[in-house]
């Protein structure tokens, strides 16, 4: 629909001042419909659906180019169903939790109760709530830490399930500082640490590659 402008100027005529109205037809504003990639499409999706929230990493390298949905490293994120995501903590989660639990419990600190919530808590996160609870177990001290530092993801590695086998699986990594990588988590491989005199095990990923290097590069 058109827009008109009207404005009034004097025009003299013989002496006599009158005015004149006179329109002004500007040009009709043409928007270009933009064009969202399939990808970005996709990525709205998972977080409206199911909570999963897609790095800024992965957006930029999957529009970018041309990648078959077949590929074994893209597929996971077009798969039917709810993401299949594992949790692992960051060493600085590990840390903060160990720190609380001494705060909270000083010389009472019973360390195979610590040790059962921290193994049993990496399996009990709810991932569209971004929180972890569970009935069979309290673990409501892993939320409470979790919530003390603002619910951010980054302290944990949330991993996109690319396959599993019964020795193991690999993951894509949506959080913490390993974005744009994926791992394997293998059958006893975990970490040992020890933190102001407590130690603890918990499971870990390794052996990390670039994923858009092994897509790009996949005979290196």
């Amino acid at each position: 629909m058109k827009i008109f402008n009207f404005f009034k100027k004097k025009k003299v005529i013989q002496n006599k001042e009158v005015l004149v109205t006179v329109t002004s037809t500007p040009q009709e504003n043409i928007t270009e419909s933009k064009i969202i990639h399939p990808f970005i499409e996709r990525c709205e999706y998972l977080k409206e659906q199911f909570g999963l929230i897609v790095p800024e990493v992965y957006k930029s390298f999957f529009t970018h180019y041309t990648i078959e949905k077949s590929n074994g490293l893209y597929h996971p994120f077009w798969r039917d169903g709810d993401p299949y995501v594992e949790i692992f903590y960051t060493e600085k989660f590990i840390k903060y939790m160990i720190e609380r639990y001494l705060e909270l419990h000083g010389k009472d600190f019973d360390q195979t109760k610590f040790q059962e919530i921290v193994e049993e808590g990496k399996y009990e996160f709810i991932l569209k709530e971004n929180r972890f609870e569970t009935q069979h177990i309290d673990i409501s001290f892993v939320d409470q830490c979790y919530d003390e530092l603002d619910r951010n993801q980054d302290y944990l590695i949330i991993g996109l399930n690319i396959y599993a086998t019964c020795g193991g699986a690999e993951f894509l990594i949506l959080s913490s500082d390993k974005k744009g990588y994926f791992a394997g988590c293998y059958h006893g491989m975990e970490e040992e640490i020890e933190h102001q005199g407590i130690k603890i095990n918990y499971d870990i990923l390794n052996h990390y590659r670039l994923v858009s290097e092994e897509i790009l590069n996949p005979n290196k």
